[in-house]
């Protein structure tokens, strides 16, 4: 379901610049960041001072974490849609950027003691009394942000451009959620749910993801 509403937001970004190409006022910049691979689409607002910008990117990644004494195969999901916009403050390259992003940042985990013990909230669990411990971190969806940026994809006279952002994103508190394939007793319940309380509080200071974004940007139309 994620993939295909990523997917969509492409087809619609690039259906966008596709119609709009002729007018010097837009441009797409390809992108690499800490939120994952992918490419925005910037539109020209107050010409030299505000631009309007949105977009998608994704990355995925997996590997082998611990917390708290159990070992975990995660896999971890990146992207972001922004919607937001950039503003010029002395109408050269130097910009500040803020707005929403659409936060899919999530990962997922699997846990499985068929070569030994799992211990949770201090208690020793068998296969046989757990199955899988799966778990699950998710972030708020609607995220706001805030960065500084060099470089500008409406240059006069320019079609190519590059760009660099720095900033952070405010994703809040990580909720953690745990579960087994078998069902659980009423001991392991109480233990999964210490678990999770002891998660949220050691992430509890953890509340701002960093952006750093480099990108190339095509801008459609007039230079001048």
């Amino acid at each position: 379901m994620r993939m295909r509403i990523i997917l969509g937001l492409w087809i619609a970004l690039f259906s966008c610049v596709t119609a709009v190409a002729a007018e010097g006022g837009w441009a797409v910049a390809g992108k690499a960041s800490t939120l994952g691979f992918g490419a925005d689409l910037h539109r020209v607002l107050v010409p030299g001072w505000l631009s309007f910008r949105t977009g998608v990117g994704f990355f995925r990644y997996s590997m082998d974490i611990s917390d708290n004494d159990i070992n975990y195969h995660a896999r971890l999901k990146l992207g972001a849609v922004p919607i937001g916009i950039d503003v010029y403050p002395f109408k050269n390259w130097f910009r500040l950027n803020g707005g929403l992003m659409i936060n899919l940042n999530e990962v997922d985990a699997t846990a499985n003691p068929a070569l030994g013990q799992i211990t949770i909230n201090g208690t020793r669990y068998t296969a046989a009394q757990l199955g899988q411990l799966d778990a699950t971190v998710k972030f708020n969806r609607a995220s706001p942000y805030f960065g500084l940026g060099f470089g500008r994809p409406f240059k006069k006279g320019k079609h190519w451009g590059f760009m660099f952002d720095l900033g952070a994103m405010y994703h809040g508190q990580a909720k953690l959620s745990l579960s087994t394939t078998m069902p659980p007793s009423s001991q392991l319940q109480n233990d999964l749910r210490q678990e999770e309380q002891r998660f949220t509080r050691d992430a509890k200071d953890y509340t701002l993801y960093p952006i750093i974004q480099f990108g190339l940007s095509y801008r459609f139309g007039a230079t001048r």
